[in-house]
């Protein structure tokens, strides 16, 4: 495995290959597992600084064609797992609560939580330190976030075409349905965001009939309050497109990779834009043309606004970081934590404390910066119920109506996510919307609302 770092460290091109091995946790085991270094930044960066904590992915059933007997073999129903070493962030608690942020606002985004990993090279176990793990985008995140999971799903890759200013097959890799020559929606997105604006509602209609414009600047507002630079807008990697087949197969758009979030620092001294988005240029046409138009630059603001009172609220998220924080001082710097040679806290219990300040400091900041920005613009609400004045080929049903668990005035893939949020008491419902999840009204909400609802959002029944 070392050697297979110094590969994927001199060619930056090139995948590491994947070596068997055997993994266990609760005492169970799986058997010759695929396992194969990962990232870019977070790999050479432990390369270059002698630090043996590397990022890893695991394949559960990657060598099945070697050894047949682990055909489909998975974990806990997972078939790829990602473990991140929480590289430049020594609060190690940035990739959770970004993703929490983008999953409490209806952003599909993948689920993370915190593992301690012990490595035998056969000299017996030694913990490599506390991981973030990621459920990988491609396998049951699909089926968990999307009414439909069999729609093709695209990784953004840096490349000519991932920016959009033009369809290349090489600024997307496919993730799913990787045997169909198929990038019609790939290719109907780019036609569209880069048609001539001249008739402004024409050119919102026809961008929004290919492309979930709504859920995207909902992110982009999240994103440009919270300060993730690392994404769409700098680099044209950490970021998926997915053919939402139970929305007419409109592309929505979902971030990755959040270690370098929630921070105004980073390695390389790059400036994050500014809240308006103005530096950004026309080479990145997904931000620039949408802010550009003052119907989506308005909803943008809304969205930002929205924010600082929900996922992102400044008291109820600093709350949760001491949480988080205390939870994993055990495993980080205490009697059970990282060892020399495998941690990035150089500086031990005084770095991992001053993290969490940092990190309070940035969400106070960025709370005032963005309060501070808003109150120099004009923000129009939104109407009601729809949150976009131009039409979307979505259902569009009274507020109230059962489904619309949101109560956006939308049946869509976000209402079945926060369905099955609540259903695995991951973020519950109440009020209204916890009335509008019961959709066959028998006074609890369960495994049989949420197929009700996604029969309805793949049109096998006609009503709810």
């Amino acid at each position: 495995m070392e050697n297979d770092v110094f590969k994927a460290f001199m060619m930056s091109d090139e995948d590491p290959i994947y070596v068997p091995a055997t993994v266990k946790f609760n005492n169970h085991t799986w058997w010759n597992v695929g396992i194969r270094y990962k990232g870019q930044s977070t790999l050479t960066g432990a390369m270059m600084s002698m630090n043996h904590k590397y990022p890893f992915r695991l394949n559960f059933d990657k060598f099945e064609d070697d050894y047949p007997e682990i055909h489909n073999q998975r974990c806990y129903g997972f078939d790829e797992l990602i473990f991140n070493n929480n590289w430049y962030d020594p609060s190690f608690l940035r990739d959770k609560l970004c993703s929490d942020i983008f999953r409490e606002a209806g952003i599909p985004a993948p689920r993370c939580a915190f593992y301690r990993v012990y490595v035998d090279t056969g000299n017996g176990p030694v913990y490599w330190g506390l991981y973030t793990m990621f459920e990988d985008p491609s396998d049951k995140m699909l089926e968990y976030q999307f009414p439909n999971p069999d729609g093709n799903l695209y990784k953004g890759q840096q490349a000519p075409g991932g920016d959009l200013t033009i369809f290349d097959k090489r600024g997307y890799e496919k993730k799913t349905n990787e045997k169909a020559d198929d990038w019609s929606d790939i290719q109907a997105l780019v036609a569209a965001l880069n048609a001539p604006r001249t008739n402004a509602a024409k050119w919102r209609s026809d961008l929004e009939a290919v492309f979930n414009t709504d859920s995207f600047l909902k992110w982009l507002a999240i994103n440009t309050t919270i300060v993730n630079f690392d994404t769409y807008g700098w680099v044209t990697k950490n970021h998926y497109l997915y053919q939402d087949l139970s929305d007419n197969g409109r592309l929505v758009f979902f971030p990755w990779d959040y270690n370098l979030s929630l921070s105004s620092s980073n390695p390389w001294g790059i400036t994050p834009p500014n809240l308006s988005l103005n530096e950004i240029s026309n080479n990145w046409p997904l931000i620039r043309y949408l802010m550009d138009d003052p119907v989506y630059k308005n909803i943008y603001h809304n969205e930002m606004q929205k924010a600082l009172d929900t996922c992102f609220n400044e008291a109820a998220l600093i709350e949760k970081a001491r949480r988080l924080h205390e939870l994993i001082r055990p495993y980080t710097v205490g009697s059970e934590g990282e060892i020399r040679g495998y941690s990035y806290l150089t500086n031990g219990e005084a770095q991992f404390n001053q993290a969490l300040n940092d990190l309070i400091n940035h969400i106070s900041t960025r709370h005032r910066e963005t309060r501070a920005y808003l109150s120099t613009v004009s923000i129009t609400p939104l109407p009601s119920p729809s949150q976009n004045p131009t039409p979307t080929p979505t259902p569009t049903p009274n507020a109230g109506q059962k489904g619309d668990i949101n109560c956006d005035g939308k049946i869509n893939s976000t209402d079945f996510a926060a369905l099955k949020r609540h259903i695995l008491r991951i973020t519950l419902l109440s009020g209204e919307q916890l009335a509008n999840a019961d959709i066959n009204n028998d006074g609890s909400v369960n495994s049989t609302d949420a197929s009700m609802l996604k029969k309805y959002l793949v049109k096998a029944i006609p009503s709810l």
